[in-house]
């Protein structure tokens, strides 16, 4: 229960419906979750954990302040990280293939509609699947809680989410990769993004 209630919080930063600096009040979110309040506070201790909220004692959970240098160090270590699961891709079977092009199809439809929001949750969910095939699961845990931290950067006025935007041509760049084993050309587009973005903050910073 409290992880539902922390997605659906996720989401409301994400989505800029929840604004860094702003308070999460408990009793607002019990109520629009239909739960009671530990789940909340649960959600919340969680959202905390992965840096998407701050806690003052006395006043409460907010939704965290992040500044280019802390974001800068953030897409560093997504770099890293990224190219440690690409190289370690395990070559997907036919059915793993499958679930990534229906992700890839649902993503393009998604786009086509004018439907934002499902086609960043599915090109995430495509993206995350492919840095699911490697080996290394621990290294993958830590990708998928740096994207975690990161999400909240989309409410922010810096410029780099729509710079480091992913087209459903990259989408079907990783899967020709990964039907040919070709991990080079893997590593380059599944990197991409996540370059583009940590050189453009890098470029803002100057």
């Amino acid at each position: 229960m409290a992880g539902n209630v922390a997605a659906m919080i996720r989401d409301a930063i994400v989505n800029g419906t929840l604004l860094p600096g702003e308070q999460v009040r408990q009793q607002e979110w019990a109520e629009k979750a239909r739960v009671s309040r530990p789940p909340i506070r649960e959600a919340l201790e969680v959202l905390a954990f992965e840096g998407l909220l701050e806690h003052s004692p006395h006043r409460g959970y907010f939704v965290a302040r992040i500044s280019l240098h802390e974001m800068h160090q953030l897409y560093v270590m997504r770099m890293l990280l990224e190219r440690a699961t690409a190289e370690s891709v395990v070559w997907p079977s036919y059915t793993q293939m499958a679930e990534l092009s229906e992700l890839a199809a649902k993503a393009r439809a998604a786009k086509e509609r004018h439907d934002h929001a499902a086609h960043r949750a599915f090109v995430e969910q495509f993206l995350i699947a492919v840095h699911r095939l490697s080996s290394n699961q621990l290294i993958v845990q830590a990708v998928i809680d740096l994207w975690a931290r990161t999400s909240a950067y989309r409410t922010l006025a810096f410029g780099a989410v729509e710079h480091g935007r992913i087209g459903d041509g990259t989408l079907d760049a990783i899967l020709k990769a990964l039907d040919e084993n070709d991990r080079n050309a893997l590593c380059e587009e599944l990197l991409r993004p996540t370059i583009d973005t940590h050189d453009y903050i890098g470029r803002a910073m100057l």
